[in-house]
């Protein structure tokens, strides 16, 4: 009876909506043909086509921006960084090889993990090269969103990072190995706090941010945030250009001796935003006697961030990630400091390309809230974007599941790490510490030059290796 009822009702559906549609065809066609009729009439500057024209020429996002900007003069509080792509990466591509040197059979194991400060007293050993970046409760992410990525990152092995927020005893609990971002700000910073820290990171700007101040208004604090922070009600929470007396290469190594005393001597590092004057910044901070470096490029995401600092300040995560690698091998570092890279990577190919040129490891931030989102994101679409579900601001951020957010991240990683174990078969490599150079190759001169990889559209150079005659 239900089967035939149901039937009865999506005949009489389909009949109606064809009844509709014959009748509603004659109104829809006089509509469209006055539509195109003055489309193809009007003077251009009465004629709705002009629109196009200046979407063209002024691009989209730049007249929505300009018209965001009008509203009440303050700067954009845009998510997720900047929508340009500086760095090409696909301009690079890894050498799979045959019979000059053997691939590696499947019965062989590849080490994917990775060791950060390895001269520090206790470093940190996670079991691929991929972490969780500084996104803070509260300046961005929910605590929610928080908690899935720490349970997420467990399951394979890896950390995450409390980025500048408060410290979370949840975040704590739900994850193994937790970087504790020392901030510019006046909390997290009692010993009890950092004692729990498997790293220490100090950060001292972003590559979306600069070392700019950060300021979240009164109103934008919620309740739940103010009591992790220990705020009083209408206090606005801010974080300073620099960091309290740190102006000297002096100062910060006694930071850092301290940081390294207070937590029997895990790797303590320093994260800057990417610069033209990155040579420098390295001469202080490896002679303040950092176990780790972390850049983070023009690339990187940023929980709300005005877009001049975003689209327009700092260097590209590539060029970055290059120079700052010729500089640890000029100085031969590369095998006591660690360089963690990060900013505008996304998939596993951009991963392990960055692994090649010299980084030991990298942070995900923007892909990762996605992630986490997966199809969860069906709570807030169409009407409202994924921030709303994954941000401390967000309208349906107490929607977020933490266990279904963190199984996501988790299957993504692990997918992650599984597409560079394929790729490090084809080149007949067993680990991510035999990735050099010589297993990329290069489509432009630039980028040849740029990343000192052989250019790809002419024979090699270098002289062959393990050649099997």
């Amino acid at each position: 009876m239900f089967w035939q009822m149901l039937l009865a009702f999506g005949l009489s559906f389909l009949v109606t909506a064809f009844l509709a549609l014959l009748f509603a065809r004659p109104g829809i066609n006089l509509i469209v043909d006055r539509f195109v009729k003055r489309l193809l009439q009007d003077p251009y500057p009465e004629n709705l086509a002009e629109m196009y024209n200046v979407f063209k020429k002024v691009g989209v996002q730049n007249v929505v921006e300009a018209d965001l900007r009008a509203n009440d003069g303050e700067p954009l509080k845009r998510p997720f960084g900047s929508p340009i792509h500086f760095s090409d990466w696909d301009q690079l591509l890894f050498n799979p090889v045959y019979l000059s040197r053997r691939p590696i059979e499947e019965s062989v194991s590849i080490d994917t993990s990775v060791t950060i400060g390895p001269l520090a007293k206790r470093p940190l050993e996670i079991d691929l090269p991929i972490m969780i970046g500084g996104m803070a409760y509260g300046f961005g992410p929910s605590l929610r969103a928080k908690l899935a990525l720490a349970k997420g990152v467990d399951l394979v092995n890896t950390a995450t990072n409390t980025g500048v927020g408060p410290f979370l005893p949840e975040e704590r609990k739900y994850t193994k190995r937790l970087i504790i971002q020392y901030n510019r700000g006046n909390w997290g910073k009692e010993e009890e706090v950092l004692r729990q820290a498997d790293m220490i990171e100090v950060q001292l700007g972003y590559g979306a941010l600069g070392p700019a101040p950060v300021v979240l208004d009164a109103e934008d604090i919620s309740e739940e945030f103010r009591e992790y922070m220990k705020l009083r009600p209408g206090t606005e929470l801010k974080l300073d250009s620099t960091l309290d007396g740190i102006t000297t290469k002096r100062a910060l190594t006694g930071l850092v001796d301290y940081l390294k005393k207070v937590t029997n001597g895990v790797p303590v590092g320093v994260k800057i935003g990417a610069t033209h004057y990155l040579e420098k910044e390295l001469d202080i901070l490896v002679g303040a006697g950092v176990d780790f470096v972390t850049i983070d490029g023009a690339e990187g995401g940023i929980n709300f961030g005005p877009a001049i600092l975003a689209d327009d300040c700092g260097l590209p995560t590539l060029p970055a990630l290059c120079r700052a690698a010729a500089y640890f091998q000029k100085n031969r570092l590369d095998k006591k400091v660690s360089l963690i890279i990060s900013g505008g990577l996304f998939n596993p190919g951009q991963f392990l390309k960055a692994i090649a040129l010299g980084a030991d490891a990298v942070y995900i931030g923007t892909i990762a809230m996605l992630v986490i989102a997966h199809l969860q994101v069906s709570k807030t679409i169409p009407w409202e974007p994924p921030t709303e579900l994954v941000y401390e601001r967000g309208k349906f951020k107490d929607e977020l599941d933490i266990e279904k957010g963190a199984l996501n991240i988790a299957n993504y990683l692990k997918s992650c790490k599984e597409e560079m174990v394929l790729a490090l078969r084809s080149m007949g490599r067993t680990s991510l510490a035999e990735l050099t150079l010589k297993d990329l190759c290069a489509l432009t001169p630039d980028i040849s030059s740029m990343t000192r990889t052989e250019l790809g559209l002419y024979a090699p150079m270098l002289a062959s290796e393990g050649t099997n005659d």
